[in-house]
């Protein structure tokens, strides 16, 4: 294509300005281009590219819908009307030229582009400014809620309250930022107690707005297993303790934490979170397994949600551990005795929790009769007392202890060694009904039974030291002496003492000692004569019935009575002698054989006398 040069002349004052004109290439030549393929979405960028073909005059015109901007070649930007900020010129060539929307909006850029369309440039394709339903918003009074969508294309948008629809919105309205789709629902009553969101969707997505919860706060907190603050809850040690919190009606649901003796709990919790009316009530159990060292702690639970300042506390409980009985103990005081029928005080320990009662009995089941003491607690130590009188027969004796929540029992006991009297009085075994002068004489006194067997002494005049033996269940006491004359109608007291008390009783003979002239024949020589043929005594016997402290025949036997050969018959041929002082016999006396005679002694047998201290306690 030839140029055509015209010469323009221009006045301007007295000035004349000739300016040339280069040639305008055809319009058909042109060629727009975009690099987002006609289509961009809201924020992002897209290039124009426009291509005249060959060189053409120094500005280039772009136009979008009713606006054209000029831009100059040399420059290339453009003064009439200035370009949008985020819009960028390029001029590479004189053939090239560049417009670059940085920030894509609907309104402004949504339209058909041309480029130098005052020569006759050709139109490009529309630029479609998408724009992405990535946000709905929804806003919310104490009269209505508002939810709005803006997207292209556009979209439809629904409410929700508590999880149910109840609104759409009408059709969309184009606007400079794309399409808007709105709600309006309006709150009364029971509504505005409820959970209300906006969900929106057009062909490219679908999105939800935000939650919007009603203003109820947690107003209060409590630990269902109890009726009163302090209040004890408890398990079995080692068993599942479960405890409950309920909350009040609150929107949105609250969160509930547990505290163990101010401590905060990480485990073992579990919530359920029920809905009615728009309102929320949530539950929360806490489960653990108490330990001993449990005993006393406080738990509690604590309620907040958005709308609390701070979190609400329930009552705190006392937590339980029941456990035991251990440690059964049965005790009696230190240095005491048991002695038979006599009262001893026993006493039996135990630990546990909550409670225990006791049970007294022998080791056959027996019930143990006495006074029984009242429980008694020092934290988790539990006493009772028995007093009783012990029974031999029964030594051991069983206090079992029950824990009244659980029902476990366990069994203490104690074996007694109990001490009992002999059943009689000491008795004198061995004790002659005639006993001679100047002969060595044993006596013996025995006492069976006792626990431990008791003492014996001797009160006997002229007898000296005793010696004892135990055999079995039988205690002897042996004196070993002379026989003397003035033993004679002497008391002999044997006497039974026991060590605590209790018993004493004495058993009792009288010496009935034989005192012959000094001329009297030893024994031997009386069983020598003793056949011999009897001749008078007569005035012997007168004359030892004369002698000062010696007494009168008490009987005279006949002859056929002198055929007795035993000591003891011997001896009751002799005159039983009371003796009144001392006697002095004459040596020339005639000695008597005391033939055809036959004693009949004293009344010698024993008499039992009760000690004056048989009732006393008084121990040896």
């Amino acid at each position: 294509m030839s140029m055509l040069y015209l010469r323009l002349i221009v006045t301007v004052g007295t000035l004349l300005v000739d300016i040339p004109h280069k040639q305008q290439v055809f319009a058909q030549n042109y060629q727009l281009t975009s690099s987002c393929g006609g289509s961009v979405e809201a924020g992002g960028s897209c290039t124009l590219m426009c291509y005249t073909g060959q060189s053409s005059h120094t500005t280039i015109q772009w136009e979008n819908g009713t606006l054209l901007y000029r831009v100059n070649q040399g420059s290339c930007s453009s003064t009439s009307p200035s370009l949008p900020a985020d819009y960028t010129t390029v001029c590479p060539s004189s053939t090239n030229y560049t417009l670059t929307i940085n920030n894509a909006v609907y309104g402004r850029d949504r339209v058909s582009w041309r480029c130098d369309y005052q020569f006759g440039g050709r139109a490009s394709n529309q630029i479609d400014v998408l724009v992405p339903l990535s946000n709905v918003t929804l806003t919310r009074s104490t009269l209505s809620i508002n939810c709005v969508a803006v997207s292209s294309p556009p979209s439809s948008m629904t409410l929700y309250k508590d999880g149910t629809s109840v609104a759409t919105s009408p059709a969309a309205v184009e606007g400079y930022t794309g399409w808007t789709a709105t709600i309006n629902y309006q709150l009364s009553g029971n509504s505005r107690n409820s959970l209300y969101y906006c969900q929106a969707s057009n062909t490219q997505s679908t999105v939800n707005s935000t939650y919007s919860f009603p203003d109820i706060p947690v107003n209060s907190v409590s630990l269902t297993n109890i009726t009163s603050a302090n209040q004890e809850v408890g398990a079995a040690e080692g068993q599942q303790l479960a405890l409950t919190c309920v909350t009040s009606a609150s929107y949105p649901a609250a969160t509930i934490t547990w505290y163990k003796n101010n401590v905060l709990l990480a485990s073992g919790i579990s919530t359920d979170d029920t809905s009615q009316s728009g309102v929320v009530q949530t539950t929360s159990t806490v489960t653990f397994n108490p330990v001993r060292g449990d005993l006393g702690h406080t738990v509690y639970c604590r309620a907040t949600n958005i709308h609390n300042p701070a979190p609400v506390e329930s009552d705190s409980a006392r937590i339980g551990v029941w456990f035991g009985p251990d440690q059964v103990k049965v005790t009696k005081p230190m240095n005491s005795v048991a002695v038979e029928n006599r009262n001893i005080t026993l006493t039996c320990t135990a630990s546990a929790y909550p409670y225990a009662a006791f049970t007294w009995h022998y080791s056959d089941g027996t019930p143990v009769g006495g006074n029984i003491g009242s429980v008694t607690e020092s934290s988790t130590w539990w006493y009772q007392t028995l007093t009783f009188r012990p029974n031999k027969e029964r030594t051991t004796v069983r206090c079992q202890v029950r824990n009244t929540r659980t029902s476990a029992t366990k069994t203490g006991s104690v074996s007694l060694d109990v001490k009992y009297p002999p059943p009689l009085p000491p008795s004198i075994t061995q004790f002659p009904a005639l006993m001679f002068e100047g002969e060595q004489q044993t006596i013996s006194c025995s006492v069976t039974g006792g626990h431990p067997l008791p003492t014996i002494t001797w009160s006997c005049p002229g007898t000296g030291s005793a010696s004892v033996s135990d055999s079995g269940q039988t205690r002897t006491s042996t004196l070993f002496f002379t026989v003397s004359r003035s033993q004679h109608s002497q008391q002999c007291e044997c006497l039974g003492a026991w060590q605590y008390g209790g018993y004493n009783y004495t058993d009792v003979r009288t010496f009935n000692v034989s005192c012959p002239s000094s001329t009297q024949p030893p024994k031997e020589k009386y069983n020598r004569t003793r056949s011999a043929t009897p001749k008078s005594t007569r005035k012997s016997e007168t004359e030892e019935m004369e002698n000062t402290g010696y007494s009168s025949l008490d009987h005279i036997n006949s002859p056929a009575q002198s055929s007795m050969n035993t000591e003891g018959s011997e001896r009751q041929h002799y005159t039983q002698l009371r003796v009144y002082g001392n006697t002095n016999v004459d040596a020339n006396v005639e000695t008597s054989t005391y033939k055809d005679m036959i004693e009949t002694p004293s009344v010698p047998y024993e008499s039992i006398r009760v000690s004056p201290y048989q009732n006393s306690d008084t121990q040896p």
